[in-house]
């Protein structure tokens, strides 16, 4: 079993360093365009900044740098996330939703 669990450990290495390896050549090659990412548009094509998508940006940040910081601090067991964290998320997840849902109700996009 030891040999397994060493086995599916370095695949799991390899795997999200290649997955870290593509996206970042992807970023600094101009494959993944992040010039626009703030900025949303509406039907009639205007670009306008778009603070929900700030917010939603900033707040999953935050909980992925907790979750980050809680697995450089225990690598050992699996980082334990206070619920008002997660509700914080989710709830960032429910605002830029419900705006989304709303513009697009009333033709805005």
């Amino acid at each position: 079993m030891d040999f397994l669990s060493k086995m599916v450990y370095w695949e799991m290495i390899f795997l999200l360093g290649g997955f870290s390896v593509i996206v970042l050549w992807k970023l600094f090659t101009g494959g993944i365009r992040l010039n626009l990412l703030l900025y949303g548009d509406d039907s009639t094509g205007q670009i306008f900044f778009s603070p929900g998508r700030l917010q939603l940006l900033m707040i999953t940040l935050l909980v992925a740098l907790r979750f980050v910081l809680e697995v450089i601090g225990d690598p050992s067991a699996f980082p334990r996330i206070p619920n008002a964290w997660l509700v914080a998320l989710g709830g960032s997840h429910v605002v830029y939703l419900a705006a989304k849902a709303q513009a697009l109700l009333s033709g805005r996009r």
